[in-house]
């Protein structure tokens, strides 16, 4: 009697497995929509400079998106200020703009109007760009006098970005979060909704966030109809289930995968990736000097999200052998904070 049962557990185990296998090996599978513009279909990587290239330049300034307007994307972080208008900045206070290491409520950039903030700025006489290193660790902004070049070391309006480059391809990063006091990041969402609308920029943009709940919000209330990058949770999910091959039967929400290159892992996140088989972990987790870091630039990972019209995208990658190797896997874009570098290995290469 066991014996059989035995055999009939066995024989559905097969079934199962086999089913598995020709599920990974379909070429195709439940597909993001056909219409994805983020889907890459040259052999030529997207140049992603990472907030205006911020190793060249200041970054997420009016002069950093001058000056790398010739590359093929745009990659903005936002904010909102206290008069609803979103603005390219990495955080959301304004310490970093003024060299200050204390945080106290008059420096939140939601507690200032945009003209208050460049009014701050311009009184401390620019010290984050005077103090701006290039990568020859010159300080090219650092006895600068001419008001014309101060006045483009300033953060500059989404609105103003969308006017001056109606052409342009955006990755627009909400940085407002779920977890204020106040629902800054419903705000946020809807004001970039509202301007996307107004410049009709639904085919150039990408919206991005690190919080899944404002992905899932600004999806919602856009009615799918604007691109979006996975959000953290959502990464993870995809790319674990890329890993357990089981990648399938993932039905995919957003147009790309921007996926960590090198991103150290904090404890927590080691700790849960060591509850998963050895095999998997060594697909998404490497360790050097006792520092474990991700491990996501693989083949099987980018054939899997091309299979969900979904596309590849990879940050933040300076370093020269790791962009050869991205290139030879054929991802869609790569950001970067030396866009100066990857154009040097896109010519060398013949692309």
């Amino acid at each position: 009697m066991l014996k059989k049962i035995f055999k009939k557990l066995l024989y559905v185990y097969w079934i199962i497995l086999l089913l598995l296998v020709s599920f990974e090996l379909s070429p195709k599978a439940i597909s993001y929509k056909k219409d994805n513009p983020w889907i890459n279909e040259s052999k030529r990587p997207w140049i992603i400079p990472h907030g205006g290239a911020k190793a060249l330049y200041p970054e997420n300034t009016i002069l950093a998106f001058q000056e790398t307007a010739h590359y093929d994307v745009f990659e903005v972080d936002l904010t909102l200020t206290k008069d609803d208008i979103l603005i390219s900045h990495h955080d959301l206070d304004i310490r970093h703009d003024l060299l200050l290491q204390d945080l106290s409520d008059d420096l939140l950039i939601r507690n200032l109007t945009y003209q208050e903030i460049i009014d701050q700025i311009q009184l401390a006489d620019y010290p984050y760009a005077r103090s701006f290193v290039d990568p020859d660790g010159l300080m090219p902004y650092a006895g600068t006098t001419d008001q014309s070049v101060l006045d483009l070391l300033l953060p500059q309006t989404l609105e103003s970005l969308f006017d001056t480059y109606p052409n342009k391809m955006f990755i627009l990063e909400l940085k407002d979060l779920t977890n204020e006091s106040e629902d800054t990041f419903s705000i946020a969402a809807n004001e970039l909704l509202s301007l996307i609308s107004a410049y009709d920029m639904a085919d150039h943009v990408m919206v991005s966030s690190f919080d899944d709940a404002v992905i899932t919000y600004f999806r919602s209330i856009s009615e799918g109809k604007i691109h979006t990058s996975a959000a953290s949770n959502e990464t993870l999910k995809v790319v674990l289930m890329s890993a357990f091959s089981l990648d399938f039967f993932y039905q995919p929400k957003d147009a790309a995968l921007a996926m960590p290159v090198g991103e150290r892992l904090s404890e927590g996140q080691i700790n849960l990736i060591r509850m998963l088989p050895k095999r998997i972990q060594t697909r998404i987790m490497r360790q050097e000097n006792e520092v474990y870091y991700t491990e996501l630039i693989q083949k099987t990972l980018i054939d899997d999200l091309s299979r969900h019209n979904m596309a590849s995208i990879y940050w933040t990658v300076n370093d020269i052998e790791q962009m050869k190797q991205l290139i030879a896997l054929d991802v869609d874009g790569i950001i970067t904070d030396r866009p100066d570098l990857l154009e040097q290995v896109l010519l060398e290469l013949g692309l």
